[in-house]
């Protein structure tokens, strides 16, 4: 039978998982840029050199992910100790909606290099925009849940 705590533990193996494939995808990063340099073409507005950019903008994408996945395991933490409606899993949202947009912001810039990662860029904006309004319903929720406490 499938339970809610047999959920939220598989959310967070898969949380694990997904962080240590960007971690190993992390040290093989040069090899996959040096790769899509000799098989694509330059199809950007820069059509310069880009394994150095590319390098660069792909490292701090997976540094925000693994900051993204740690808020984002802390928050499956919390909901697992039944601490829902709290502040800190608004601060966790928070987080993670920034990390997206910044991502966003770093697949823009690819773009000037390689069209390709306009895709990228949008999904992570959406992305970002969805936890936006999760962590807006939360703080809203953690509000009310406070005003209900202190009500008698």
């Amino acid at each position: 039978m499938w339970t809610k705590t047999k959920s939220l533990l598989l959310s967070r193996i898969l949380t694990v998982i997904v962080a240590m494939v960007f971690v190993l995808v992390a040290f093989v990063l040069p090899l996959i840029v040096e790769f899509y340099d000799y098989i694509s073409e330059p199809l950007g507005i820069i059509k310069g050199e880009i394994f150095i950019p590319f390098c660069i903008g792909l490292y701090l994408a997976i540094a925000l992910a693994l900051v993204a996945l740690f808020f984002l395991h802390k928050l499956l933490d919390n909901i697992s100790k039944e601490i829902v409606f709290d502040s800190s899993n608004t601060k966790c949202l928070r987080i993670i909606s920034w990390c997206c947009i910044l991502a966003a912001v770093i697949f823009l810039i690819l773009c000037l290099w390689r069209y390709i990662f306009a895709m990228p860029a949008v999904i992570a904006l959406m992305l970002g925009l969805i936890m936006r309004v999760l962590k807006n319903v939360f703080e809203k929720a953690v509000e009310i849940k406070t005003e209900n406490d202190f009500t008698i």
